[in-house]
């Protein structure tokens, strides 16, 4: 067993150690499902970006710096109605809220229902230029929603949206480190 002591929420962290990560993205998947739950029963959009590989940098410059460790009432408080920040996405890099009120692509999918707005075009027009996993709360019905690579999905129940997140994020992230391991490993070769 490897014991890590770490202060993972201090200011200044740029990265979460890796072997952290199994810990703590469960732990940050609860929180965000539990505020979408609050944000979805009290019909308060939400946008809620997770960045995985692709880098959101030029998105964050948007926004405004937050960087603090997620919470239930922190979130609320971005979101609420007439908060400055709560028409803009908020962007979470490393388990933390890294900016909110970001500005997002719209997508330029015409397809797309006209049962949704602005706030699902824009997690639309995020997944399709990156890898990210958006999760959108409706002001108007509550309904919960995921998109990444360019498809949205809807109705999600708090459960689901826990168990899709984890799965997306937790286990994504350790098979885009395997594969990085392994293309390391690949040109370590090719340069003996």
């Amino acid at each position: 067993a490897v014991i890590v002591v770490a202060n993972i929420w201090g200011k200044g962290m740029i990265k979460i150690i890796p072997i952290l990560l199994g810990v703590v993205i469960p732990y940050i998947v609860a929180v965000i499902a539990n505020a979408c739950e609050t944000l979805s029963k009290t019909k308060t959009g939400a946008l809620i970006v997770f960045e995985r590989q692709t880098k959101l940098g030029e998105i964050i410059k948007t926004g405004t710096v937050v960087d603090a460790t997620p919470s239930n009432e922190l979130i609320g408080n971005l979101f609420f109605v007439n908060s400055p920040l709560h028409d803009g996405a908020m962007i979470i890099r490393d388990g933390r809220i890294c900016a909110s009120g970001c500005f997002l692509p719209l997508s330029q999918n015409y397809t797309i229902s006209k049962e949704m707005g602005t706030r699902h075009r824009a997690a639309l027009g995020v997944s399709e230029n990156s890898d990210a996993v958006v999760v959108v709360v409706s002001e108007e019905t509550g309904t919960i929603s995921i998109a990444e690579g360019g498809v949205i999905e809807r109705n999600f129940t708090i459960p689901q949206l826990e168990k899709r997140l984890r799965h997306e994020i937790l286990h994504k992230n350790e098979e885009g480190q395997r594969k990085q391991s392994s293309v390391k490993a690949l040109l370590r070769k090719v340069k003996k």
